[in-house]
């Protein structure tokens, strides 16, 4: 079970420094925003839009120039706080402080929900597709991107060979993902899975762009602290990865999903 309160505090922590070390978030909500119809000709497409997990708001500020009515959705009360100080926005949105699990929004209400890299920290996926497909009016959209299995290799390979503990959070695999799209009931559109790879000059760097955006909280950690040699084991085998630029690579692995209410 994840712990959902641990995964709020870590995100809040991180509220002040996300937008510093986001790189991938903002690349993946261009990719995400891609694939959704009703932005080229400039016009209100949707009536009621929810930004589900929204983090410092990077989504807000379109979200709101395509949309009549706005709500900003997140488990971090912290991040949440962060958003309404950091955006001035066409439309004042409704601030949420909710698990999309348990989403408190009246059913068949909203036109669009989209959600970048946030639902990879909930239990299980289906759980929110079909809280989203609830709350969405009949033809409405849920447009989201997750992470999936193969994410962070690197890491998990370089503490491979140091101890078996966890060291990384499990994601899906795509047939787990595509069984989820499947129990929510909604149409699947677009599932597009591509992998993004982010380079650093060091170790402590890849951990800090981990850390600077809150996703350093691991699941089900072993409570044992891990020793400095082990640390040491864990840097030396991640240096032999170094590419001929002299860069350390970090891979992601995302999903990219457009989905209806039919």
């Amino acid at each position: 079970m994840i712990d959902k309160s641990a995964v709020a505090r870590c995100f809040g922590k991180a509220a002040a420094s996300y937008d510093q070390h986001a790189v991938l978030q903002r690349l993946s909500s261009d990719k995400l925003l891609g694939y959704l119809p009703g932005l080229s000709n400039g016009s209100k497409a949707y009536a009621s839009t929810v930004d589900l997990g929204c983090g410092s708001g990077a989504l807000l500020p379109t979200l709101a120039h395509y949309s009549e009515s706005l709500i900003a959705v997140d488990l971090s009360f912290g991040m949440l706080a962060y958003a309404q100080q950091h955006h001035q926005l066409p439309l004042q949105p409704h601030w949420l402080n909710a698990d999309a699990e348990a989403l408190p929004l009246q059913s068949s209400s909203i036109d669009l929900c989209v959600s970048n890299l946030a639902l990879q920290w909930c239990d299980d996926l289906a759980m929110p597709l079909i809280e989203v497909s609830r709350c969405l009016k009949q033809g409405g959209l849920m447009l989201f991107s997750t992470l999936v299995s193969g994410s962070l290799n690197e890491l998990t390979l370089s503490w491979s060979s140091v101890n078996e503990h966890r060291h990384v959070n499990r994601f899906l695999s795509e047939p787990e993902i595509k069984a989820s799209l499947l129990k929510s009931g909604l149409s699947v559109e677009s599932f597009q899975v591509e992998i993004q790879t982010m380079y650093y000059s060091s170790v402590k760097e890849v951990m800090q762009s981990l850390k600077g955006i809150g996703a350093n909280h691991v699941h089900n950690k072993d409570a044992r602290p891990t020793t400095r040699g082990e640390l040491r084991a864990f840097k030396a085998n991640y240096e032999t990865l170094r590419d001929n630029q002299g860069l350390l690579p970090l891979s992601y692995k995302l999903a990219y999903c457009l989905l209806r209410k039919c």
